[in-house]
């Protein structure tokens, strides 16, 4: 996909992922608005035809030639909205199976921090919604724009045949319309981001009072007027700034198609004296009429509702060149490459900042983790736990220091063999709408993952019973987010999470915080039982609740970026540190 995204959408969008289909709808505006001029002299040739006939009091071959050319532009003025319609659809329909993903692989493939960063994730949010639609809208507004343009010249061409003066005279009333719609096109999306921070809170305050997350909560603390009205408070904040534009619009275009409308009656004022002197058939007159009234009611409404579809179109343009310039890591999509032996760990005065702040969560911190032994990063909130983690497992790369794997830096690693070395349980694991079986084969997407493997660790994180009560077994769809879907508890779900990671043969394990749900003693169990199916890899556990500790052969307290304590738990009880003063606060847990 081409970086650079032009506005001119004809050669890049729709045309690129859908070309059939939209040259149509291109071929079909021309005939369209050919259609349109050839009108003109249509009804013109019908009407005069129809009074000869009245005239000579008999019908002859001219009348029914003028009256099928009649019938065949007035079919095509019928028919071409609704082959549009169709059209649109199917465009929209091959944007969707061919465009779609290439905007879904960019996303995949982007730098981590695009996507934590609270600019570049609005970004990517705007992009990816109604993408489809918006290129589409783009796309007629600029056919539609096409079709005028060619209705407006063509009947001025007639019009100007006859009197001049008229023509110019249109033409200069064009002038205020076509600004006006480009000023109301820049309010309107003004409009919009101004709109957008309160449609964000509105948006919010619905989960919250829609929601079935929200759902206990709302009942135990009964909250929910005071939450509607704040939603129904910040709802028409944003609606009477999007309203102010739209009355601003309204007025500008409607005194502009007020005095289109003036100057139109004007012309056929005009016209009158040449009919009468036989210069301008009676026919004419009545086709030269309607064209003047419907070409002013396209300049007043069409013309300015298509530029404002334009206008704001260019601003999403914007957005979607810089989308497309987002920087991305390579080989980020590959499967993971696993490797056979992983010896040692090593963080040689490791620093870390995270990109746009001037905070450092690590300060030149080093230790060492050797296969088969279990560590445990321990320490308060923002201590420095997870990023250890976010830089072991390559989501960051901007960090001065080093971190060895083997003795190689782990930055000379391809991402594919990076992803090779873990397997990870995160405390915000995702709940994937999928079938026991699948959760659980995505853990191995190189290896087909054995029915027999599954059904083990089933047994022994006690999901065994869970998977027969259900009535499809393995095959049971998960999730309240597609129809037939079954729903886990947070425990089960949690142990789900796990059994993925036991599946991957990954030679370091990590688990950061995935039973925050747990009560300590249970959270200690599954700790202690995940530690035995890892069987001789390198774990490690990371827990603001310490009773897991003792599992470890070493724990590395973190604190405000730094190491202060390193040993087992023994040692560092018996030094009577920080870690045995945080461990005596949550001594009753345990017991």
């Amino acid at each position: 996909m081409n970086k650079k995204i032009n506005f001119f959408v004809f050669q890049d969008l729709p045309l690129k992922y859908a070309p059939a289909v939209n040259v149509w709808m291109f071929v079909l505006t021309l005939v369209s608005g050919i259609c349109s001029v050839l009108q003109v002299y249509v009804v013109s040739d019908f009407i005069d035809a129809a009074l000869q006939t009245v005239k000579k009091a008999t019908l002859d071959f001219h009348l029914f030639f003028a009256l099928f050319l009649l019938m065949l532009t007035v079919a095509i003025d019928w028919l071409a909205p609704r082959i549009q319609v169709i059209l649109r659809q199917k465009s929209e329909l091959r944007l969707l199976e061919n465009y779609r993903p290439a905007l879904l692989k960019k996303c995949a493939g982007l730098e981590y921090t695009h996507v934590e960063q609270g600019k570049s994730h609005d970004l990517i949010s705007r992009i990816l919604k109604e993408t489809e639609k918006k290129w589409l809208d783009i796309y007629q507004a600029m056919l539609a724009l096409l079709k005028i343009l060619i209705s407006i010249v063509g009947i001025l061409f007639v019009i100007a045949g006859y009197v001049w003066w008229a023509a110019v005279l249109i033409l200069l009333f064009s002038v205020p319309l076509f600004v006006y719609s480009i000023k109301s096109g820049k309010k309107n999306y003004q409009a919009k981001r101004d709109t957008s921070i309160y449609s964000r809170k509105y948006w919010y305050l619905d989960h919250v009072l829609n929601s079935r997350e929200c759902l206990n909560e709302r009942k135990l603390f009964g909250y929910s007027d005071k939450i509607n009205k704040k939603y129904a408070d910040t709802y028409y904040e944003a609606f009477w700034i999007e309203t102010k534009t739209q009355i601003y619009w309204a007025l500008k275009t409607k005194i502009s198609g007020g005095l289109s409308s003036v100057a139109a009656l004007l012309i056929v004022i005009t016209l009158i004296q040449p009919t009468l002197a036989g210069k301008i058939s009676i026919g004419l007159f009545i086709s030269l009429v309607n064209a003047i009234f419907l070409l002013t009611s396209q300049m007043s409404w069409g013309l300015s509702r298509n530029i404002d579809t334009l206008v704001t179109g260019n601003e999403f343009c914007k957005d979607m060149r810089e989308f497309w310039q987002l920087s991305e890591e390579d080989g980020v999509l590959e499967l993971p490459q696993y490797m056979e032996n992983i010896e040692k760990i090593e963080f040689r005065n490791v620093t870390f900042r995270y990109p746009g702040t001037d905070f450092y969560v690590l300060k030149n911190i080093s230790f060492t983790m050797n296969m088969g032994k279990n560590y445990a990063l321990v320490g308060s909130n923002g201590a420095g736990k997870t990023t250890v983690v976010k830089l072991l497992t390559g989501l960051y790369t901007d960090y001065a220091g080093e971190i060895m794997i083997n003795g190689k830096e782990l930055r000379e690693y391809t991402k594919a063999e990076q992803k090779g070395m873990f397997s990870a349980v995160y405390q915000d694991f995702v709940q994937h709408a999928l079938t026991f079986r699948e959760n659980c084969e995505i853990g191995d997407l190189c290896n087909a993952v054995s029915q027999e493997r599954i059904e083990e660790l089933f047994k022994q994180f006690e999901l065994t019973d869970t998977v027969e009560n259900f009535p499809d077994g393995y095959d049971t769809l998960l999730g309240k987010t597609r129809e037939g879907g079954l729903d886990l508890s947070g425990g089960q779900w949690q142990k789900l999470a796990m059994v993925r990671a036991l599946l991957r043969p990954a030679k370091i394990r990590i688990l950061d915080e995935p039973t925050a749900s747990l009560d300590p003693k249970m959270e200690s169990e599954v700790y202690q039982l995940f530690q035995q199916l890892a069987g001789g890899k390198l774990t490690i556990l990371i827990s603001h609740r310490l009773g897991f500790a003792k599992l470890a052969d070493e724990i590395i307290v973190f604190d405000d970026g730094v190491i202060c304590e390193q040993g087992d738990f023994a040692k560092l009880m018996k030094k009577n540190g920080l870690f045995c003063k945080m461990f005596e606060e949550q001594r009753s847990w345990y017991e």
